[in-house]
């Protein structure tokens, strides 16, 4: 029998997972076909997480993640399983009514609405407006917006499932709490268009190839990221095997990758991608009922 649980990603880097095709010189993300919106594919998330067990024991890597692909065409059986990690959160330097700058996050309805699903928490009705937890006229990306403010209801529907890693519950748990901003879906959809990170990139021509030439810009192109401090769901669990399941020690090894310290995307060579993770569930599979 499978069980079902939430894992979020709190980025402490620019990430960049490539998406299908690049725009020219732009090199793009992965984005959610019916929203548009950055994502982190499941396949990357398994991934990484499966190279870090790895390193740690071969064995433990192949009972999780089952063997790769061999010579003869044959892979083992999985036993744990990594959905999509979506947009939960998203970092917005605005200003609000007082020229004060304030750092806040930003989500919007469905956003919300299927975090609530997954965590299994009750789903409230937010209005076709901003709310936050401070109210007030804030400036966000040229745009004045009028936040009105949250309900005790809205407050519990935009909580987070689990309990945050001690790395985040002293410096960014008590900022969020007072900092969060929730937009209607289409206006959340125009506010992305500025709030990834990108950075521009050029290749200097090699000093050899003469005179007139060295130092110059070859070419250049720019990088799209999802931003730094930008929180993520995903959803995640077991799925195991009635003979040899999972072990005690091999779920507490996982568990270590999966809350700690860990980098998903391309471009690590120049510190993309790093990622806290944590769980709201970690529990060990022992108590999980062992499928047939």
């Amino acid at each position: 029998m499978s069980d079902f649980r939430v894992g979020y990603i709190y980025s402490l880097a620019p990430i960049h997972c490539g998406g299908e095709g690049d725009l020219g010189n732009i090199l793009e993300i992965a984005r959610e076909v019916h929203t548009n919106f950055p994502y982190i594919p499941g396949s990357s998330l398994r991934g990484t997480l499966r190279d870090e067990v790895k390193l740690m024991d071969e064995t433990a890597v192949n009972t999780l993640f089952g063997k790769e692909l061999d010579k003869e065409g044959q892979m083992g059986v999985h036993q744990v399983w990594f959905g999509d990690a979506r947009l939960l959160w998203v970092p917005m330097r605005t200003m609000s009514n007082n020229g004060k700058d304030v750092f806040s996050w930003v989500s919007c309805h469905s956003l919300i609405r299927d975090h609530a699903i997954i965590a299994q928490q009750n789903a409230v009705i937010f209005p076709n407006e901003a709310v936050g937890n401070s109210a007030g006229t804030y400036l966000i990306a040229d745009a004045q917006i009028q936040v009105d403010q949250m309900s005790d209801e809205q407050k519990k529907a935009t909580a987070l499932a689990g309990t945050w890693p001690n790395s985040l519950i002293t410096a960014v748990k008590p900022t969020w709490e007072k900092n969060r901003i929730v937009l209607p879906d289409a206006d959340f959809q125009v506010l992305m268009e500025h709030s990834l990170w990108t950075q521009i990139r050029n290749k200097i021509q090699d000093e050899t190839k003469g005179a007139n030439q060295a130092g110059s810009a070859e070419v250049f192109w720019t990088d799209v990221c999802i931003p730094r401090d930008t929180i993520f769901y995903f959803s995640w669990g077991y799925s195991l095997l009635k003979e040899k399941p999972v072990t005690l020690e091999q779920h507490q090894l996982l568990m270590k990758v999966l809350q700690g310290l860990f980098q998903v995307g391309g471009q690590a060579n120049v510190g993309r991608g790093w990622v806290q993770g944590w769980t709201n569930n970690a529990v060990s599979p022992s108590q999980i009922k062992v499928g047939v």
